[in-house]
């Protein structure tokens, strides 16, 4: 019987400090703090651990699809906003007619960072091509990469 007992208690402790290793990282809350102060208005706020450190506030703000992320000591990293292919600037729009000509655009997004440098990503797809690009405000292509799908399934 002791055995018994003492075999339960040892499955019990392994258990429970297995338990709290696998404990997901939580929110902190210097970072929320700092969100609060920076996006006061924000509607069906979604936290989520970007990576380690790294957190990602996904929210509605004036009926706009945001994302923002801080790090763990409150910092400000950068922020995302869905915007309409209309609303790129028309640099952007002159590069993409001149080499991405055919290709369509989705989830477009403004990105300003903390220093306030902005860019504008995408996604473009064309037949089988599918890539990630990421323009400067004055049309320079900053990044163009095969998209995560697209290398996947060459593999």
């Amino acid at each position: 019987m002791k055995k018994l007992v003492m075999i339960s208690l040892c499955a019990a402790f392994v258990l429970n400090s297995f338990a709290q290793v696998q404990k997901k990282e939580e929110v902190s809350s210097a970072a929320k703090t700092a969100f609060a102060a920076k996006f006061p208005k924000a509607q069906k706020v979604k936290w989520s651990v970007e990576k380690p450190g790294e957190y990602e506030a996904e929210f509605t703000l004036n009926g706009v699809e945001t994302s923002t992320l801080f790090n763990a000591s409150g910092k400000f990293v950068e922020s995302e906003i869905r915007i309409k292919e209309s609303e790129l600037p028309q640099a952007v729009k002159t590069t993409i007619t001149k080499d991405f000509a055919g290709y369509k655009l989705d989830e477009i997004e403004k990105t300003s960072d903390a220093k306030g440098t902005v860019t504008y990503e995408m996604e473009a797809k064309k037949n089988k091509a599918e890539y990630e690009l990421v323009f400067d405000g004055n049309g320079k292509l900053l990044k163009k990469e095969e998209s995560k799908e697209e290398k996947e399934e060459k593999k």
